[in-house]
């Protein structure tokens, strides 16, 4: 063999491949797009959970579960009977007096009810369903079995919440 051919098979495996300034550019400009995507998605689902009763309310219960979980203990969400206006609550309180307030929508209503009872008879009339007093939510992530009343002017649905997520189940229509 002679030294040119060992030149010649040697030089193009040193020339493949990224340098390492490459490679640290492209890794900084994948930790800048991560950021930015996950702070503007973050504050993006957060406005729009505050923006209607429905959403308020299914985040605060994971906000509640999610501390029950943290603080290892058992926390109660219970709504706030003072503030009820034209049978509609915005004020729930948990843990060590922290409240949140709901959003206001005109025609838009939402109540905690207990889970539906198997087997009642309804002898004329309408049946209404008296509201909870609290929620418990439990340090293992469980929560009470609870339904999510939801009235959007004449329309009705009940959402049923699973109580070992503590987030909602697919609605049921009610006629």
């Amino acid at each position: 063999m002679n030294p040119k051919s060992l030149q010649q098979t040697a030089a193009p495996s040193a020339h493949r491949g990224f340098t390492l300034l490459e490679t640290l550019l492209v890794l900084g400009l994948f930790a800048m797009l991560s950021v930015v995507l996950v702070g503007g998605s973050a504050s993006l689902l957060k406005g729009t959970a505050r923006s209607d009763p429905e959403d308020a309310i299914l985040t605060l219960m994971q906000t509640v579960r999610r501390q029950a979980v943290e603080q290892g203990r058992i926390l109660e969400l219970t709504p706030d009977e003072s503030d009820k206006s034209d049978d509609e609550i915005t004020r729930y309180t948990w843990g060590d007096d922290q409240e949140q307030i709901l959003p206001h929508l005109d025609e838009v209503k939402v109540k905690l009810l207990p889970p539906e009872v198997v087997g009642a008879i309804l002898i004329g009339g309408v049946a209404q369903e008296k509201p909870l007093d609290k929620v418990h939510f439990y340090p293992d992530g469980t929560c009470d079995r609870v339904r999510l009343d939801v009235t959007r002017g004449e329309n009705r649905h009940v959402i049923d919440i699973d109580p070992l997520t503590c987030a909602p189940l697919p609605a049921k229509e009610i006629k």
